[in-house]
């Protein structure tokens, strides 16, 4: 009877969360983040704090996809997810990236613009909150250092590694060196942190 009410309960959970994405969004209007948060509030059923409310990122290069995230003292925003045209995917759902990348015109693209893409969704659609080091500064002069790029395997795989700087909030200076690997269908197939930094001045 316990295993049937887990079971009941975990498949509930699974509708839930389908239900979640593939609910019509298209009456707010998600141009504006007055309307991408009445959308949020809406699958939430719940108030935005003020915080949360600003946590909304767009980047020109991603036409399609608006990034959100929730007010956390610490960090700023911290990253809750993207709506792709008119769905909402949260951050962890194994259809996110593979959403986002599909929009972007990630199925019909040769191996070279997907390595483009699979840059972009990274720095702009999972990482809309973080800096991304771009080029070496102050603080990598003795270190190593790479920019961030976007590399494709025989399989079709295409792995990701970029820098990002860690907020502010936090004391001293904090950068880690990520790992994004994604299958020649877009799904993201894992996330690694390859190395950490931190500076205290």
């Amino acid at each position: 009877m316990k295993n049937f009410s887990c079971l009941t309960v975990m498949t509930c959970l699974l509708m839930c969360s389908a239900y979640a994405r593939s609910q019509d969004l298209s009456r707010y209007d998600l141009s504006t983040n007055e309307g991408v948060n009445a959308a949020r509030e809406a699958i939430s059923g719940k108030k935005l704090d003020e915080g949360s409310k600003k946590c909304v990122r767009r980047n020109s290069d991603l036409p399609q996809i608006v990034a959100v995230g929730g007010s956390a003292f610490d960090y700023g925003c911290l990253f809750q997810g993207v709506f792709v045209d008119s769905h909402y995917f949260e951050n962890g759902d194994v259809a996110l990236s593979q959403k986002a990348l599909d929009a972007l015109g990630w199925r019909t693209a040769n191996p070279e613009e997907r390595e483009r893409l699979a840059r972009l969704w990274v720095e702009n659609g999972l990482l809309p909150f973080f800096t991304v080091i771009a080029q070496k500064n102050e603080d990598f002069q003795n270190r190593s250092f790479q920019p961030p790029q976007a590399i494709s395997k025989e399989s079709g795989e295409i792995i990701v590694t970029l820098w990002i700087s860690l907020p502010i909030m936090l004391k001293g200076r904090h950068y880690q060196l990520l790992e994004y690997r994604f299958s020649k269908d877009g799904e993201l197939l894992g996330r690694a942190t390859m190395e950490n930094v931190a500076l205290y001045k």
